[in-house]
């Protein structure tokens, strides 16, 4: 599933999820940045160090589905170490998780 990152309405970033843990709503995917992404704003782990960011701030939203309804959205910031940023969206309630992810092997819940 194809996805905006929003920090408070700003697009930050774009990924294409993939399913991770379907009973527990679970998909993450590397983050495209966009020029706004800060990581002291918006990464809750900057290179394996916890950051004290606003957990409600971030959102998710995809052109099909529209507002990704879920309990948090997370961006974890390896990118010094590893070269990597990641976003997870944990509980995703709505959409369905299970049409979102339908074409995927690993959509069974």
């Amino acid at each position: 599933m194809k996805v905006e990152i929003l920090y408070r309405g700003k697009v930050i970033g774009c990924s294409d999820l993939q399913p991770v843990d379907p009973p527990m709503g679970v998909a993450a995917g590397p983050l495209d940045a966009t020029l706004d992404y800060d990581p002291l704003l918006h990464a809750y782990v900057i290179d394996g160090d916890d950051n004290d960011v606003d957990s409600n701030a971030l959102s998710a939203r995809s052109a099909e589905f529209g507002m990704i309804i879920c309990a948090v959205v997370c961006v974890e910031d390896f990118n010094k170490t590893l070269n990597e940023l990641n976003v997870t969206l944990l509980g995703i309630a709505e959409p369905d998780y299970a049409t979102v992810f339908a074409a995927h092997p690993m959509h069974e819940a």
